[in-house]
C-alpha cells in the first residue's frame, strides 16, 4: 500500500508540502506519500523545564535557567571527533546539514550537576548522524533574547519567533526548493494547545517568507482520524515530553475535555540513565557481598546478549552464556562472567560513559531492548544485556529493562497515564462515554513493547472506580484501533490524506493583514496551558 517516488515518477504529482514540527522530529514530505520525505531533529527549545516552574517566585534563578539555554556553547562529539555550536535560539539554525539538524545539549539540565553528583549528572543530546561543521556565530546575551525560551509562555515576542522560523523552516525546505516541485501550498499539522503566538509566527513565516500562495493547518490530534473508518474515538498521544488526551463526537473535537500530563520519551530517557547508572553504583557498593552475587541477580533462563554494531550499522548478537532449561545454577561461570563486566571499568568512568549516551542512542536502546512488563501477559524476560557504546560494553539488567518504561504510569504529582485517565473520566458527563469504544495510540511512545496491554489495565482500572457510572459490559465494547501505520507518523499520514479534502480553509497574506489567521488560530482551541 505505500507509495514512494520512483525515477520515472514526477513530483509534480504531489500537490501540497506537509509539515510536522514535533517536540522530538519534524517531518517534511508531500501529499499522497505514505511517507516523510525529510527527518530532521527539532531545536531543543520545546523541552520542558521543571526547575523553571520550580523557580517561577526567584526573578533571578529564573534569568540564569532561560540564560543557560540561550547561551552560545560547544558541545564535543566524541563519537565523530566534530564540535557542533548551540547558538542562541533567536539566531536560527542557518549552518549545517541540509538534511539534518543538531540537538543542542540541555544545559539548564547539565549546569546542576554539581549540586546533585554523579547520580544526577546531565542529558547530552546529539545530532542524528554525521552531521556537517556549523559556522560559529557570535551570541546575542540582551535579555530580550531570554523570552524566547518555550517556557515563557506568557512573555512571548512575536518578532522573535517569526526570526526563528525563518531561519528554521528555509533550513528545512531548501532540499525541497532544489526539486521541479511546484507545490505552493503547505499543510501544517499543528499542536493546538502550544501558545498561538508561536503558531501564528510558524504559520506567518510559511505564507510571508517562503513564496508559498497559501497554507492550511491541520489538528494533530484530528488528523489520524483519517486512517480509520471511524469519527469518534479517544486519541491519546504518547509524545516525546507529553501525553495528550482528546476525545472526537462525529468528527467534532471536544477541546474543553483536553488533558496532557508533562510525560513521555523524555522521561523515559533519563529514567533509562538514572538506572543504567544505579546499577552499577549498587554493584559497587555491595562488591564482594553474598547478597549481590549473580546467584542472586540473575535467574535460571539468564542469557547475555552481546551487541555488536558493524561498519554497515547493522546489528549482530552473540550469546555468551545461557544455563540449559531445568539445570541448577552450581556453575560459577555466570556469576564470574556477570562481575567480569560490572568490574571491567572504573566506577566514575563508566557513570560518565552513561551520562554522554546521546538522546538518540537511548531511544534506540529503549526501543530494541526496554519494555513495560505484564505477569497477566507473560511479557517479561530475564536476560541481560551487554550494549556496546563507543568501545564500552554497558551491562543492561533485566529489572533496569522494563523498570524504566514504568515512569509513565508512576511519575509522581500525578503526571502520569493513571491519571490521566481519571481525569477525562471525571471531566466526561455519562452521554458522551461512548467515545470510549474506540481508542487510537499515536506517537513515538506507542512502539514501546507491551504499551498496549499497560494502557488497557490504566483505563480498565480507572473504569472501575467509575463503576457505577458504565455498564457492566462496557470494558467489552472498548476497541483499540490499529492502522498499519507506524504510530510515530500517524499524524503525519493522516495530514497527507486530510490535504486532499476540498473543504480544507486556505490562508494567505491577505489574512495576516486582516488579522483572520491569528483569531482563527486563537479561537480554535481555547484550552491553552491552563492547569
Amino acid at each position: 500500500m505505500e507509495k514512494r517516488l520512483k525515477k520515472n515518477d514526477s513530483e509534480n504529482n504531489y500537490k501540497y508540502y506537509i509539515l510536522q514540527i514535533g517536540r522530538k522530529y519534524t517531518y517534511v514530505g508531500f501529499s499522497g506519500l505514505h511517507k516523510p520525505t525529510c527527518v530532521f531533529t527539532t531545536p531543543n527549545f520545546f523541552l520542558y523545564n521543571e526547575n523553571f516552574h520550580n523557580s517561577i517566585d526567584d526573578d533571578k534563578k529564573i534569568y540564569d535557567i532561560i540564560k543557560s539555554v540561550s547561551k552560545k556553547e560547544k558541545v564535543q562529539d566524541v563519537s565523530n571527533g566534530e564540535i557542533s555550536s548551540l547558538r542562541d535560539c533567536a539566531e536560527g539554525y542557518a549552518g549545517g546539514s541540509k538534511r539534518e539538524m543538531n540537538l543542542p545539549e540541555d544545559s539548564s539540565i547539565r549546569n546542576r550537576k554539581d549540586n546533585e553528583g554523579n547520580m544526577e549528572q546531565s542529558d547530552n543530546f546529539s545530532s542524528l548522524g554525521n552531521r556537517g561543521n556549523n559556522s560559529n556565530t557570535k551570541c546575542n546575551k540582551n535579555e530580550t533574547n531570554l523570552i524566547y525560551h518555550y517556557e515563557y509562555k506568557f512573555n512571548q515576542d512575536v518578532n522573535l519567533w517569526n526570526k526563528f522560523f525563518e531561519e528554521f523552516i528555509f533550513h528545512i525546505f531548501d532540499n525541497l526548493a532544489k526539486t521541479n516541485n511546484k507545490a505552493k501550498k503547505v499543510i501544517v499539522v499543528l499542536n493546538m494547545f502550544i501558545p498561538t503566538i508561536i503558531k501564528y509566527a510558524l504559520c506567518k513565516s510559511l505564507i510571508e517568507n517562503h513564496e508559498y500562495a497559501s497554507i492550511s493547518y491541520v489538528n494533530d490530534l484530528i488528523s489520524p482520524l483519517f486512517l480509520c473508518n471511524c469519527n469518534t474515538c479517544v486519541v491519546i498521544d504518547l509524545g516525546y515530553l507529553n501525553c495528550r488526551l482528546l476525545p472526537i463526537i462525529n468528527g467534532l473535537p471536544l477541546y474543553h475535555h483536553y488533558t496532557y500530563i508533562n510525560n513521555g520519551g523524555f522521561y523515559i530517557n533519563k529514567e533509562i540513565k538514572k538506572l543504567l547508572k544505579e546499577q552499577y553504583v549498587r554493584r559497587s557498593v555491595c562488591k564482594g557481598e553474598a547478597s549481590c552475587s549473580a546467584d542472586a541477580c540473575m535467574k535460571d533462563d539468564a542469557v547475555f546478549i552481546n551487541e555488536h554494531k558493524r561498519e554497515d550499522n547493522h546489528m549482530t548478537y552473540t550469546r555468551i552464556e545461557k544455563l540449559e532449561e531445568g539445570e541448577k545454577k552450581e556453575t560459577n561461570i555466570p556469576e564470574n562472567l556477570l562481575n567480569y563486566y560490572y568490574n571491567l571499568y572504573p566506577l566514575n568512568e563508566i557513570l560518565m560513559v552513561i551520562d554522554n549516551i546521546p538522546d538518540n542512542d537511548i531511544e534506540y536502546m529503549k526501543i530494541k531492548y526496554f519494555y513495560l512488563k505484564n505477569e497477566k501477559t507473560k511479557l517479561h524476560s530475564n536476560k541481560f544485556v551487554l550494549y556496546e557504546f563507543r568501545n564500552y560494553e554497558i551491562i543492561i539488567e533485566p529489572h533496569t529493562r522494563w523498570k524504566a518504561c514504568e515512569i509513565l504510569f508512576t511519575k509522581d504529582y500525578e503526571q502520569n497515564i493513571n491519571s490521566l485517565f481519571s481525569s477525562i473520566l471525571h471531566k466526561l458527563n455519562i452521554m458522551n462515554y461512548s467515545v470510549f469504544h474506540n481508542i487510537l495510540l499515536v506517537g513515538g511512545c506507542s512502539n514501546i513493547k507491551g504499551i498496549l496491554s499497560k494502557i488497557a489495565e490504566s483505563f480498565f482500572q480507572a473504569l472501575s472506580v467509575k463503576k457505577n457510572a458504565f455498564k457492566k459490559d462496557f470494558e467489552n465494547k472498548v476497541n483499540f484501533i490499529f492502522p498499519k501505520i507506524a504510530p510515530n507518523l500517524r499524524q503525519f499520514i493522516g495530514a497527507s490524506i486530510c490535504s486532499n479534502l476540498e473543504n480544507l480553509p486556505d490562508y494567505t497574506e491577505e489574512h495576516i493583514h486582516n488579522n483572520v489567521l491569528y483569531n482563527h488560530l486563537n479561537e480554535d482551541v481555547y484550552l491553552t496551558f491552563k492547569r
